[in-house]
Parts: structure tokens; sequence; C-alpha cells
């Protein structure tokens, strides 16, 4: 039997606090409307560190791990790669399957934007992005940052360090879904220990990250305005170096100015060349540039940090002509903003790969 929880029952909380019940009530009754569903709350879940075995590659880890009230789980780990993933599992006695393809969950961190979690069928996933995977029908596994830095400047991991409340919702291979919350109070000292990162950034270290990125977006909007776009993607990518993460705001500008594009008066543009790339055919080859910038998109409007991707694509081997190409989708998506509405949203998606594979066409029909 599916537990269920009405406002009625959360004034019989063990909490008995009205500032915690009001939050509660209006954080997570947005996402209650509509479709069949269950409604489970947990309060004052206790944070801990563990010793964990990841399922997908037998990793004995430390990780940081919550069960809610109603058994849904989270363990938050640093695998040998240094990325940090997080599990998301159902209840031990529940009968539920989660989906195995398509919108499998969605998560929101106090009141920042809700973030989808999908899955793509095989056939139409990009070599070198790693998807979330389902364990078992019962599990969700997601890579949930990039694990370069001292501590996360933003994105899910600094949201679940600074915030209050995690809702979550699991769809069903029913149909059906259910949405849970977990009380992030306490998170920070069971995930520092086990990631072994400082849970407080430091403010001078966010500013910086926030400097470099809006340097690298507004080179991003400059070379989309230059009458010869991949010329100067190739000079930003230089200018970014090998680590990103270690660049400076500072640095950047004066590397693009140094090449012959300050970064002064840069605007927003759509379009960029594709390079033709050693793919046999022609149609196989703008297919897989579609799919790739749809993939990259689709994250970057569910709030995947611009980052994450980075780093993802930078783990693509060497030589590999998807590399420096998934280098420039990534910029050239995060150039562009992030919408609200889902029409909007999917617009932006399709657009977005439909454009590179038009011009990926006439590059390879010239």
């Amino acid at each position: 039997m599916r537990a269920y929880c009405s406002c009625a029952m959360l004034q019989c909380g063990p909490m008995g606090d009205k500032k915690v019940l009001l939050r509660l009530v209006f954080f997570v009754a947005p996402i209650f409307i509509g479709g069949l569903g269950s409604i489970v709350t947990a309060y004052a879940d206790v944070w801990a560190v563990a010793e964990f075995r990841d399922p997908a590659n037998a990793e004995l880890l430390s990780a940081a791990t919550v069960t809610n009230a109603q058994g849904y789980s989270i363990w938050i780990f640093r695998n040998n790669d240094s990325k940090v993933r997080w599990i998301l599992s159902l209840p031990r006695n529940s009968l539920d399957r989660i989906r195995t393809l398509g919108r499998v969950a969605a998560y929101r961190i106090d009141d920042n934007d809700a973030i989808d979690v999908e899955v793509e069928a095989e056939k139409q996933s990009v070599t070198g992005l790693e998807q979330p995977t389902i364990l078992g029908g019962r599990s969700i596994r997601e890579i949930l940052w990039h694990g370069q830095d001292p501590s996360p400047t933003r994105g899910v991991l600094r949201n679940m360090l600074d915030g209050q409340v995690l809702a979550i919702r699991f769809f069903f291979d029913t149909g059906n879904f259910a949405d849970v919350t977990f009380d992030l109070g306490g998170a920070g000292s069971a995930i520092g220990p086990a990631l072994k990162i400082e849970t407080m950034a430091d403010p001078n270290v966010l500013a910086n990250a926030r400097d470099r990125d809006d340097a690298v977006l507004i080179s991003a909007n400059m070379c989309q305005s230059s009458p010869n776009v991949s010329a100067c993607l190739g000079v930003m990518t230089n200018c970014m170096g090998s680590n990103p993460n270690e660049l400076k705001g500072d640095q950047m500008r004066s590397c693009m100015a140094a090449h012959g594009y300050p970064l002064e008066g840069a605007a927003p543009a759509a379009n960029a060349d594709i390079t033709k790339s050693n793919s046999k055919t022609l149609t196989a080859n703008c297919t897989a540039i579609g799919s790739l910038a749809r993939t990259i998109m689709d994250k970057r409007q569910s709030g995947t940090d611009m980052s994450t991707l980075m780093s993802v694509v930078e783990d693509i081997k060497e030589g590999d002509p998807i590399k420096e190409l998934g280098k420039q989708i990534v910029i050239q998506a995060y150039a562009m903003p992030f919408f609200n509405g889902e029409e909007l949203k999917q617009r932006t998606i399709s657009e977005f790969a439909n454009d590179f594979q038009v011009k990926c066409y006439q590059s390879g029909s010239r």
C-alpha cells in the first residue's frame, strides 16, 4: 500500500514547527498538481557517512547517505575518476518500478528550477556523454558534479549544501509517480567528509568562478557574431586551456583580446559553422552531429552545469573528431538562455539540433 501524507498529517508531524510546516507545504504543493501519484514527506532526515560499494563498477567508496521516513534513500559518492555521482532509490518494500526510458525523475532544491532526469534509447545516445542509469528498476544512478574544484561553486551539489529541502518525483512504468522530500539540514556534515570537499565555498572562489564563466559566455557570444565563427571558436578553445576550471576571467579576456577578439559589445547569435568530420557518409555524420547538439541543449535546458558537460567532453579520447566539436556545441548551447516553459524548452532544443544539421549538410555539399 502506497504511503500518503496529507496536509492534516503534516500538522501532526514530529517537528511541530509551524514555520517548517508552512515552508514544506508552500514548497511541495505546486508539484503535486495533476496526474496519479503519491505524496510522501520527510522530516529531520539523518545524514550519515557510510561505506558503499558502487553497483555499477564494484568500487568500494565512502558515501553520504540518508533514508527518509518512508524508506526512500540517497547515496552521494566520489568514484575513482574523481566525478561525484548519486543514487536515488525506492524503498526496499516498494513494488513500483522506475521507467527505463524517457523522463524517469525530476527534482528541485528549495525554489530553484526543477531538473529532469532523462534516459535516452541507446541508439539515440551520444558517445562520451554519460547517461543516467536505471538499476534494477529500483534506483537511478547519475553524475552530480565534475569534482575538479575544492568545492562546488554552483549547480545541484552546491544547492544541496546551501539548501533546506530536496523534492524528488519518481516516474514509474505504470504511468504513476511518487513525490518525496528530504530534509537537507545536516547534509553538508556528511557530504563534506564523504567526498573530501569543503562544504562552505570561499566567497572569493565563488566570485572568481562566476567571473570566469561570464568571460567564457561573453566569448561565445562574440564568436557567434564573428564573420569567421570557426576561427573565433578555435581561439576561444585555446584561451580556455586544457583545464577550464583553472581559468581566470581576466586571463580569458586578455587572451581573446590579444588574438583580435575583445569581448566588449559581444551579442548572441544562433548559428555556427560545422567542420566536416571523417564519418563514412554525410548523412550519418550530420545525424550524429544533430543528436549530439540535441543532447547537449537538452542538458542545458535541464539545468546541468556547463562545467559538467565540458568535463564529460574532455574525457573523450584525443583524436576523436567529436571531442572538439562537442566543446564548440557546449559553448554555444550555454550562450543561449535557460527557458522556464516546457514548450519553449522543447522548441529551443529542436531548433538548436536542426540548425547544426543544416550547417553540416551545407558544409558537406560545398
